[in-house]
């Protein structure tokens, strides 16, 4: 099936990259692309024709959805290819088309097992947040403060894997008051806490545009 996506974040994964952003046939749905192992893993950058966020691929592909990530898509026969690129105007136009601006009705950095199971929304997220702070935690992990929902909520410590901040938050915390930023959920739950045997599933940050 012949898909043309506009890219919203190409973030980082284990061995590689997780590339997705509208399904410029339906809008409101997101595609996630990943690799053809069966596992839904990282694909790499020639996968994609080294295209980064804005830009608009197309390509030849199926799903392969997994878990609660039912966004999922292979790309057959290296078919896919850069048409094309957006300039920032269009992040207003994709969040009001794109159908799930939520956090999964909880308002931390993860979901329980029972809160997980309880899902039934897409496994992607497009949020306008406020008061942002990216910094490295003191195991030195990749991190993101934000306010949502007209600053009533504080939400702390979500995992942030947009590497376009990666090196500049080596030299200190990167602040700014508005941004629009892609919010995930893995497909399953993915950490063990080592206290109680509780599973979790970790919320992550995928892309930051400050706004």
């Amino acid at each position: 099936m012949r898909k043309k996506v506009l890219l919203l974040a190409v973030s980082c994964k284990t061995g590689g990259l997780c590339p997705g952003g509208l399904d410029l046939d339906n809008p409101s749905k997101w595609i996630r692309i990943v690799k053809d192992d069966g596992h839904g893993g990282a694909v790499q950058g020639n996968e994609i024709d080294f295209a980064e966020p804005l830009d608009i691929i197309e390509f030849d592909g199926r799903p392969m959805p997994q878990g609660k990530q039912q966004e999922n898509w292979v790309i057959d026969n290296n078919s896919c290819r850069k048409t094309g690129s957006e300039t920032e105007a269009v992040l207003d136009w994709a969040y009001q088309q794109y159908a799930y601006k939520g956090f999964w009705r909880n308002y931390k950095a993860f979901l329980n097992e029972q809160e997980f199971a309880a899902v039934n929304a897409p496994s992607e997220s497009i949020m306008r947040v406020t008061d942002v702070r990216i910094y490295r935690n003191e195991r030195g992990s990749a991190k993101i403060d934000f306010d949502w929902d007209g600053a009533q909520y504080r939400i702390k410590g979500v995992s942030m894997t947009d590497i376009d901040f990666y090196d500049r938050i080596q030299d200190g915390d990167i602040t700014f008051e508005n941004a629009l930023i892609i919010t995930s959920i893995p497909k399953e739950c993915d950490w063990t806490l080592p206290q109680t045997g509780e599973r979790r599933a970790y919320k992550f940050v995928s892309k930051i545009f400050e706004i």
